[in-house]
Formats: structure tokens, C-alpha cells, sequence
């Protein structure tokens, strides 16, 4: 039982499949090094180092043999939250490698269906944040929000706010993974971040950010609240880095 070990970036988990398609055993799991449900004891472990030129072959391969579709398929079930995502990749791929372009029809296939909805998944929860992130105007020099999504869609944001906001300087701090999203007016990059940065700046209140909370309680009508409703149109546990809430 061959367990593989990457460096939890899409470059190693692409050099990962490499060996995975081409050893005599394939592996039984394929984790990232920082995946809490990584086995210790069970297994034959096999640490894999990434290599930028396995990893452009596959990248290539999923390109040229299949589409750029697919290759925007995995990356997705690569930021998510999904437990053996990386299996998951692995298993698509094999699949996808023999259907071809025709993949993304063969909605019948478990894995390939299974591929499409964490797909959604990641890409409603994007979606959902462009709404919901809510910025404070941290001592007139930048935009500060915290966010703690279920799957890693920090970069997926980056388009949007961007185009948003393109003359602020802004930051969007992924507390849970501790890194966050900065864009300096021209370019953004993801970067560590602890959250000794987030319990500094959480705090912080701005004149845009009580008269936001002054217009939302002045428009609220106390007869016609309804708290199901809220929380099924935006679920509490964004509530705490929301303005409004």
C-alpha cells in the first residue's frame, strides 16, 4: 500500500500524478504533507518531491489529450476542502485520459459527476464571498477583511475585488489558513499571514463602517424580520466578519 506525500502545492500534486501513472504500483492514497488526515503509521510511505518538469508533462498531457477545461476541473477540486482530493484527481485523470474531449459528458461516471459538483461547490462559495466580504478602512491607507471559507478560494476573489477596487489598496485575510489575498493598485499576491495580524485589525472601526451599520438598523423593520430567512440567505457562520451583524 503506497501512500504519497507532496509539498501541498498544485505543482506537487501534478508531479505526484506523474508517478502515480507511470509506477508499477499505484498509489492507494496521494495527501498533502499539511492534510490533518494524513496517516502516520499505515502504509509505505513515499515523499515526493515536486519537479517543475513532471509537472508541466502533465499539465501538458491534461491540455493537449483532454482540454483546458479539465485542467480547470482539478485545480478547483484542488482548493477545495474535499477529503482524498488528490485521489480524486488521480481517479479523474485515469478516466479523462481514455475518454478524451469527450470527458465532461459522461456524467453517468461516478467519479467524473463527482468531479462537476465539488466544482460547484468551490465556485458558489467564490461567488457567495464577492457579496459577502465586507471591508473596514484601516487608518486611510488600505481596505482590511477577514474571511473563513470552507475551501481555499482566496486567489478565485482576486479578479473580482481587483476590478472592484482598482485604486485601493486592499487585503483579504483568510484567518483559518492564515494567508491572505493583497493587491497593491496593479497586482495581487497571496501571502502568509498570521492571525496576530487579524486580532490587531479585527477590532478597528471606521466612519464608513458605523455609517453602514447605522443605515442597515435604520432600514431594518423590526415586524418583518425574519431570522430563517437570514440565516438561509446568509448562513451565521459568516455572520461574525460581516458589518451588518
Amino acid at each position: 500500500m503506497n501512500i504519497y506525500i507532496y509539498d501541498d502545492t498544485f505543482e506537487g500534486l501534478l508531479t505526484s500524478i506523474y508517478y502515480g501513472f507511470y509506477s508499477k504500483d499505484s498509489p492507494t492514497s496521494i495527501y498533502g504533507r499539511n492534510e490533518s488526515n494524513t496517516p502516520l503509521l499505515l502504509g509505505n510511505i513515499i515523499d515526493i518531491s515536486t519537479e517543475k518538469d513532471k509537472f508541466k508533462k502533465v499539465k501538458d498531457a491534461i491540455i493537449n489529450k483532454i482540454d483546458f477545461l479539465a485542467l480547470k476541473k482539478i485545480y478547483l477540486v484542488y482548493l477545495s476542502s474535499t477529503e482524498e482530493k488528490a485521489m480524486i484527481i488521480f481517479k479523474y485523470l485515469k478516466a479523462a485520459f481514455k475518454l478524451g474531449h469527450d470527458v465532461h459528458s459522461f456524467l453517468n461516471i461516478d467519479i467524473i459527476r463527482h468531479v462537476d459538483n465539488i466544482n460547484r461547490r468551490v465556485s458558489l462559495e467564490s461567488h457567495r464571498f464577492e457579496g459577502f466580504v465586507r471591508f473596514n478602512y484601516i487608518d486611510d491607507k488600505f481596505l482590511y477583511s477577514s474571511i473563513e471559507p470552507d475551501n481555499d478560494i482566496l486567489e478565485l476573489l482576486g479578479d473580482h475585488f481587483k476590478s472592484r477596487y482598482p485604486e485601493e489598496y486592499f487585503i483579504i485575510h483568510d484567518i483559518s489558513r492564515e494567508k491572505a489575498l493583497i493587491y497593491n493598485k496593479s497586482s495581487y499576491e497571496i501571502i502568509h499571514m498570521d492571525n496576530q495580524s487579524y486580532e490587531e485589525l479585527k477590532s478597528h472601526s471606521d466612519e464608513y463602517s458605523t455609517l453602514w451599520k447605522t443605515y442597515f438598523k435604520s432600514t431594518t423593520i423590526e415586524e418583518r424580520k425574519n431570522l430563517k430567512l437570514q440565516s438561509r440567505m446568509m448562513p451565521k457562520r459568516y455572520w461574525k466578519h460581516i458589518l451588518e451583524t
